[in-house]
């Protein structure tokens, strides 16, 4: 079940990439069959995303291609988009593509869907906090302590698998619950609670792991299903970023 929950906990990481990279199609697939494919997945990518730093960055990502951690790589409407944050979404968006069986020799593709990803992010957070929407600290802190519970001795290095530190990832769930309330208050999307029981109990089904209680993977599972729900609503998130690019003044520095 460790392996299952990692995948979602990178899930969060990422989420608005499948709308903004070239993997549609296998996305969409992961969509309409979300218990079954999200089973095999697991067996599947399990491996890569209890290393993927070490897999990705050993094999597949040069230092040529990361940025300085203090440089700014974009900014939005004034706000500085740093080297950090670059190189913590670069490799895992290069490991999904390659994953995918899609050529990743092109780096300057590359490099441009990640500070799309990054520049949308940024956009998506800066409109939540006009619209009002904030993040209860209290939330953040029990989904850390969830993990902290599930993982043990092994959160730290499940942690520093992903090269981030307990402070960086804190801030990434911090900024994922807030785009999630603004899909859901913004865009309409919205898992109820017997869509995440559903799910729960067709994983338990489709895997031979030990299944912790709902209440230790209900903001994982959430999460995934939000996911899910956003691929299917993908051209009217799409329309929503275009509309906050023009009028967001955007400007790339690398």
């Amino acid at each position: 079940m460790k392996k299952i929950v990692m995948l979602l906990m990178t899930m969060t990481l990422a989420i608005v990439t499948v709308a903004c990279s070239n993997n549609d199609t296998a996305e969409e697939e992961n969509t309409e069959e979300p218990a079954s494919e999200e089973t095999e997945a697991d067996n599947e990518d399990a491996e890569e995303e209890t290393a993927p730093a070490e897999e990705t960055q050993g094999e597949a990502v040069s230092e040529d291609e990361l940025a300085e951690e203090d440089q700014t790589v974009a900014t939005v409407n004034g706000e500085e988009i740093l080297g950090a944050q670059y190189n913590s979404i670069y490799p895992q968006l290069k490991n999904m593509i390659q994953q995918t069986g899609q050529d990743v020799s092109d780096t300057e593709a590359i490099k441009e869907q990640v500070l799309n990803e990054l520049i949308t992010q940024e956009l998506i957070l800066q409109d939540a906090r006009d619209e009002g929407l904030e993040v209860d600290s209290e939330e953040v802190e029990n989904q850390i302590n969830g993990l902290k519970d599930q993982y043990g001795d092994e959160y730290a290095a499940a942690l520093e698998s992903q090269g981030l530190t307990e402070e960086e990832y804190k801030s990434q769930m911090e900024k994922s619950l807030l785009r999630d309330q603004y899909m859901e208050t913004v865009i309409g999307i919205k898992v109820t609670e017997e869509e995440v029981e559903d799910y729960y109990n067709q994983m338990k089904e489709q895997t031979e792991e030990e299944v912790p209680p709902l209440e230790e993977v209900e903001a994982q599972v959430k999460q995934q299903l939000t996911t899910q729900k956003q691929q299917e609503k993908q051209e009217e998130i799409m329309a929503k970023f275009e509309e906050l690019r023009e009028n967001a003044e955007i400007e790339q520095l690398i």
